[in-house]
């Protein structure tokens, strides 16, 4: 696999185990207040780098891994975060309406369809009423990353390289958020690897009670 992740977000190869964040939660500056007195869900968190952000701005953060090696690097990294091992196909380990705001940056596009249609749903049970889920996934642009190539499994999920990866067009975002009321949605060139990477960010809002929609 080209690419300097895997499943569980480890950075591979060259590239240090120590966080690195990029900015794109700085024009969410609003929704993350809202949770100032109580922790972000940080999913997929890899080696921590949106929790370091978070953690450095004075946020309280929940930090969830499917790898025991990625939540290691995260405790010695980023202290401040609660790191616990999860695999998101087994369930959310959280009460319902226990976050205010999740983040599932680049970690919810290793699933099929059913399995990533569930893992949406679980996120809109343990978001409260009114909350937000901040995601980037793979855009089916990311050429340099695998778009179109290996087996094909589903319509734009391929194994690459013995991992299984999901590359998103509108449509599928449409879908898969039929339901929530879009905030933003946008495709978007990343620089943090060594070859740009293409993605989809969302946020998306569960509906106030009484809205009808996922609740």
């Amino acid at each position: 696999m080209n690419e300097a992740e895997n499943r569980s977000g480890i950075r591979t190869g060259r590239q240090s185990l120590k966080p690195v964040y990029d900015l794109w939660l700085e024009k969410y500056g609003d929704v993350l207040e809202a949770s100032r007195r109580q922790p972000v869900l940080d999913l997929g968190c890899g080696h921590g780098n949106d929790s370091l952000y978070l953690t450095e701005r004075g946020f309280q953060v929940v930090s969830c891994d499917i790898s025991e090696e990625a939540i290691a690097v995260l405790r010695a990294e980023v202290p401040a975060a609660r790191g616990m091992v999860a695999d998101m196909r087994d369930g959310l380990p959280f009460d319902d309406g226990g976050f205010r705001v999740v983040i599932a940056d680049l970690c919810l596009h290793y699933f099929s369809w059913a399995d990533t249609v569930r893992i949406v749903g679980d996120i809109g049970r343990v978001l409260q009423s009114g909350g937000v889920l901040l995601c980037r996934l793979n855009s089916v642009s990311d050429v340099h990353y695998g778009a179109g190539q290996g087996e094909r499994l589903e319509e734009n999920f391929y194994r690459i390289g013995g991992t299984e990866k999901r590359f998103f067009d509108q449509p599928q975002i449409d879908a898969l958020f039929a339901g929530w009321e879009k905030l933003h949605v946008g495709e978007y060139r990343m620089d943090r690897y060594k070859k740009p990477k293409m993605l989809w960010e969302v946020a998306a809002k569960k509906p106030e009670r009484g809205e009808g929609g996922i609740l």
